[in-house]
């Protein structure tokens, strides 16, 4: 354990800074990614001050630009080349419809095509680490979640909830498709749901009143178990074996998988689409993507 080197994103808060603190804790390197440097500073130094680990370090970038998450990827590969766990956790939910410094929905943009740009930029970081593990932090909102070719950017209807399960959806489609396309390259690839968390996640837009967010906070945990299951993905020996998989919470501490009937063809066209609108910032690996005749929803 001290001798992996973790990227964890979103770390400055929430989730991703509880499992900072867990990485911490156990000696091994811990990169933390923000988006704001006071904030950024602030949580090293806390998880600094904490654990005594002096392998800690920050790194900026603001997911709505995928400029800086293309620097952020070339920063990771000069500075932290033994790069082992890539922990994507970073995203937002908003209750209304906002673009990306790209021109692209910000939900989709923040949420789906930034965690896999970057995941796409560190692949052969990690491949030359193997055995390395990716890690994304989804939702079991995913169930509602619809994958519309014909208006991916919610511009003929936008509503806030439907575009978070849409992202978390694409999050898991692209996870199952990666692990099928790394098998035997000793690289990992597993989606999570952490459970319904009490964290700024829920407070930052107008999505839910007041009473159904007091409501909800009945059946919240606190970030330190959200970040049980990612933690458990990123450092147990037997979940370096797991790939392809969806886990969800059971009880405090335990995990399970979800036996999930995957649309392979949904999937690929989903990443095919994506490595199109990433042209500018990375290239679909010659032979790696497959194309399928899937047009629809």
């Amino acid at each position: 354990m001290e001798e992996q080197i973790y990227l964890v994103t979103g770390a400055t808060d929430g989730i991703g800074k509880a499992l900072s603190l867990a990485l911490a804790k156990t000696g091994a390197t811990v990169i933390m990614h923000g988006r704001s440097p006071e904030k950024a500073d602030r949580a090293l130094n806390e998880i600094g001050d904490a654990t005594g680990n002096t392998h800690l370090h920050t790194v900026l970038a603001d997911y709505a630009s995928f400029d800086q998450v293309a620097a952020l990827a070339e920063q990771v590969q000069t500075e932290f080349g033994g790069l082992n766990v890539l922990i994507n956790n970073a995203g937002m939910l908003t209750d209304h419809r906002q673009l990306s410094h790209d021109g692209l929905e910000l939900t989709f943009a923040v949420n789906y095509l930034a965690p896999f740009l970057l995941t796409n930029l560190l692949l052969d970081t990690l491949k030359a680490n193997a055995p390395a593990r990716i890690v994304n932090v989804s939702s079991t909102a995913m169930g509602g979640g619809l994958i519309n070719f014909s208006d991916m950017q919610a511009e003929q209807h936008f509503d806030g909830w439907q575009a978070y399960a849409n992202s978390k959806l694409a999050n898991v489609l692209s996870s199952h498709w990666l692990a099928s396309q790394l098998e035997g390259t000793g690289v990992v690839s597993n989606s999570l749901c952490p459970g319904l968390i009490d964290t700024n996640f829920l407070y930052t837009n107008n999505l839910f009143s007041s009473h159904e967010r007091e409501l909800m906070r009945g059946r919240m945990r606190s970030p330190e178990e959200g970040a049980l299951v990612p933690l458990y993905l990123a450092t147990a020996p037997e979940a370096a074996a797991t790939s392809g998989k969806f886990f969800v919470r059971e009880g405090r501490d335990g995990r399970r998988t979800l036996p999930l009937q995957w649309d392979e063809q949904l999937a690929g066209e989903l990443v095919t689409r994506s490595f199109g609108y990433l042209k500018g910032w990375c290239q679909a690996p010659t032979g790696l993507i497959r194309r399928y005749p899937r047009t629809g929803a």
